[in-house]
């Protein structure tokens, strides 16, 4: 029905995610139900098929470019209709379970792009620590959470939802960074 606000939000999950940060500055999505998607196109067909109201999912990073896939589903799936924008801050932190010291860590978890983005601080400050490369800065968070790993480079929500703690804030390179998303 025209002019009825979105009631039921998904976004490229998994939880923990930017884009669950992002989405939960819009509104509305705080008082809906949201749902982390596998991808951007589970996402974008959750809205297709009448399944989401609304679908978040990032379109381009300051420092790392566009986000190809996203451009992708927009030229070649059913057409959708962009709503709003979201600007996000990129502030990655460094979070580990509870107790864990510095120095104690062995191991990292990140995605490609926040460890590429968080190079000279891991330089810097955990120089020998193996980085193992996630799927998501969320799954990053939740393998640290289970002990998989002995940190994780994440979004403060992340950090948050599994209940680990920040050992360092703001450690990426380029603190102006942003994440441009869409909804639709």
């Amino acid at each position: 029905m025209p002019g009825t606000p979105p009631t039921r939000f998904v976004y490229l999950g998994p939880e923990g995610t930017f884009a669950e940060q992002a989405l939960r500055s819009v509104p509305a999505a705080e008082r809906g139900t949201r749902t982390p998607a596998r991808s951007v196109g589970e996402a974008l067909d959750s809205v297709r098929a009448g399944d989401a109201d609304a679908a978040l999912v990032p379109l381009e990073n300051s420092i790392g470019g566009a986000v190809g896939v996203t451009l992708d589903e927009m030229a070649e799936g059913e057409p959708l209709v962009i709503t709003r924008e979201v600007i996000l801050s990129v502030e990655f932190v460094l979070a580990a379970r509870p107790g864990t010291s510095l120095t104690s860590i062995h191991t990292v978890a990140a995605h490609p792009q926040a460890s590429t983005q968080c190079r000279g601080w891991l330089r810097d400050h955990l120089p020998d620590a193996v980085v193992v490369d996630v799927l998501s800065n969320g799954a990053a968070a939740a393998g640290a959470g289970t002990g998989e790993y002995d940190a994780a480079i994440c979004a403060p929500i992340g950090a948050s939802r599994h209940r680990l703690t920040t050992l360092a804030d703001k450690i990426a390179d380029h603190p102006d960074a942003v994440t441009r998303s869409w909804a639709m």
